[in-house]
């Protein structure tokens, strides 16, 4: 499963959160352990969210404030 250009809207509860950062998990935005399986390099981005917030996760690997996405699959 590649990467998209478009992000994942996920509304996220505290804690501790692993995000795909590789596009091949089948449990975006989520990793699910592909990055190994696949062997693409990449590891997941470990995000700590302080609060219950709704987030915009990035899915086409180009963002520069990972894992939010920033806009730049419009570019």
């Amino acid at each position: 499963m590649p990467y998209q250009e478009s992000p994942h809207y996920v509304d996220e509860t505290p804690g501790t959160k692993y995000y795909c950062t590789c596009g091949e998990s089948a449990n975006k935005p989520y990793c699910d352990g592909s990055h190994e399986t696949k062997n693409t390099g990449k590891s997941p981005m470990e995000f700590e969210v302080k609060s219950a917030c709704r987030m915009v996760i990035c899915d086409c690997g180009k963002s520069k404030t990972s894992p939010k996405c920033d806009g730049s699959h419009s570019e």
